[in-house]
């Protein structure tokens, strides 16, 4: 039971962290507010459920009467935090259901009732129509108002009983509308958390539903642009890039729109333009090819689970195939783009290496003249990458 609503809670924020906040499509899906897309609001409020699943599913409970006390005053408390907790998911992710679909649904609304009896209102009062209201000077601020008690009466009232257990949640209630005899109310706390899990597993499944729907529709917006990336013009899947899915963009120092409209427009200048402009577009295809594997695990996380191990095997053969190399640590550092003694420091190192190869002399010689000017020093260094086998 506890199980299955962290895993589904973290298949919300996998989704959320990995994808909706990362691409525009979602942005304009979704239609998310600024404080959604800047703030950590919503891992926040996933990392609170977690920590108040712990109280619901405690599994130690003392028989004093006590620590039995404070428990159901805890676990109505954590369950009314959590169905405010969905009510605010079901929101963000447009799942048009409101409180007041929810106050029809029985497992929300029983659970709901006795936490507000008990915790929230205790002492319930309502205006009398029978009574004028009555200006009363507060006498500890002397502000005026008009919550008079000659103007309102009891509607019920409410405490603990002496009898509740461990297993049992027992109260006293006195209401209007039973004349304030007293009744005994009675709970059984495996039957709240049940109706609770209920509830909580139909309103996850609703939301990862409506993820579901979402994040396949953007895997077709990703297929058709793969599809598209050889036949149409570099600069249109650029601005189709920039449009829904601008994550790549982020991705390397030269990858912003502007630079490689830039880049791809002086292809025919030198090779380091045409080559950056080929690294580009094969990042993007293994870009969408990852990102559609990942929707897949997320969609159908069986028959994925088998593909992320093979796909871990060919990364580790890499791995042993290039661990010979011996340029990574000046290329990193050269990655680094700072000011000229930097550069001949760092230089120094790779210069002796590539004393033979006049390209790579070439490109450095680039770098360095044109050491403040992004374009001209990465679109250098990416081809030495290239040169090198790096």
């Amino acid at each position: 039971m506890e199980s299955e609503i962290k895993e589904k809670l973290n298949r919300v924020g996998e989704n959320w962290a990995h994808l909706i906040l990362k691409y525009k499509y979602f942005n304009k899906k979704l239609k998310l507010t600024d404080d959604l897309k800047k703030s950590n609001y919503l891992g926040d409020i996933l990392d609170y459920f977690r920590d108040t699943i712990e109280i619901i599913h405690a599994k130690e409970k003392s028989k004093s009467y006590t620590d039995i006390f404070a428990y159901q005053i805890s676990l109505l408390q954590a369950i009314y935090i959590q169905q405010d907790f969905i009510e605010e998911l079901l929101r963000v992710f447009k799942c048009n259901i409101n409180k007041g679909d929810l106050k029809k649904d029985d497992d929300y609304s029983i659970n709901r009732e006795v936490r507000n009896e008990l915790i929230g209102h205790p002492i319930r009062t309502k205006k009398d129509p029978k009574k004028q209201t009555e200006e009363v000077i507060c006498k500890s601020c002397g502000k005026i108002t008009n919550n008079s008690p000659k103007n309102t009466i009891l509607l019920s009232s409410t405490l603990f009983s002496s009898e509740s257990s461990s297993t049992n949640i027992q109260y006293l209630r006195y209401h209007m509308e039973n004349n304030y005899e007293p009744e005994v109310l009675n709970y059984k706390i495996c039957d709240i958390i049940n109706r609770h899990h209920d509830f909580l597993n139909r309103y996850l499944d609703i939301i990862l539903d409506k993820l579901k729907r979402i994040i396949t529709e953007f895997k077709s917006k990703l297929e058709k642009l793969e599809n598209k990336i050889e036949h149409q013009n570099f600069e249109t899947t650029i601005k189709s890039v920039d449009a829904e899915f601008e994550s790549i963009l982020y991705s390397s120092y030269f990858y912003d729109k502007d630079s490689l409209i830039e880049i791809y427009r002086r292809r025919s200048e030198h090779e380091r333009y045409q080559n950056l402009i080929d690294q580009f577009l094969s990042d993007l295809k293994k870009e969408i090819l990852e990102k559609k594997e990942y929707i897949n695990e997320l969609v159908e996380p069986k028959k994925i689970c088998t593909n992320m191990k093979l796909s871990t095997i060919e990364i580790s053969d890499n791995i042993n195939q290039n661990a010979n190399k011996t340029y990574n640590y000046e290329l990193g550092k050269l990655v680094e783009r700072g000011n000229k003694p930097d550069f001949d420091f760092y230089s120094g190192f790779l210069i002796p290496k590539c004393s033979e190869n006049r390209l790579v002399l070439d490109e450095l010689k680039h770098m360095k003249a044109n050491i403040s000017n992004k374009i001209e020093y990465y679109t250098a260094l990416n081809l030495i990458y290239k040169e090198l086998g790096e």
